[in-house]
């Protein structure tokens, strides 16, 4: 990160299958050990040329940065139309896992209250155990999707530092 300068975005493009470093043509790196970045003067050219990359090979997705690099989440992720229900912070997969945990309590609260009516020592315990798990299960879902949502926020507003740009922009933009 020595060669970016304050003002300048990385563009980072990675396979969507092997999730392995890849140039903007979809091309694996030989060394996995070595990877390349894009280098852009702004935000909006960085954007104009990972747009074009995704258009041009939908099997990867593109991840731009600020000058600090990958010390913060990227600032933008962007995928093919044909992809993009993939992408963690997209509505639907943040719905879908809203549903499982939601889904989970509810059937893992009537679990743990059986457990505790029935006063029978060896049969409460698998209920109860069951029913403990779903509930952490559920926890974590809902925890990550609040993760994601809090750090959605904070992309935007480092995204509005980051220069004009159209504000109706979500952070994992199809190509």
């Amino acid at each position: 990160m020595e060669i970016v300068r304050p003002g300048q975005f990385v563009l980072f493009a990675k396979d969507l299958d092997s999730g392995v470093p890849c140039d903007t043509d979809g091309h694996p790196f030989h060394d996995s050990e070595l990877g390349t970045c894009v280098i852009c003067d702004s935000i909006a050219e960085a954007r104009a040329l990972a747009e074009g990359a995704v258009a041009h090979a939908p099997a990867i997705s593109i991840d731009i940065f600020d000058a600090q690099g990958r010390a913060n989440p990227p600032l933008l992720t962007l995928l093919h139309p044909s992809r993009a229900r993939e992408a963690e912070t997209h509505p639907s997969v943040m719905r879908r896992r809203r549903i499982i945990a939601w889904t989970l309590i509810a059937i893992g609260v009537p679990l743990i209250v059986f457990a505790y009516r029935e006063h029978q020592d060896r049969d409460i315990i698998l209920p109860a155990f069951i029913g403990i798990n779903m509930i952490i299960a559920a926890g974590r879902l809902l925890w990550f999707n609040l993760a994601v949502r809090e750090t959605e926020r904070l992309r935007a507003a480092r995204l509005e530092d980051a220069g004009p740009h159209d504000p109706q922009t979500p952070r994992t933009r199809v190509g």
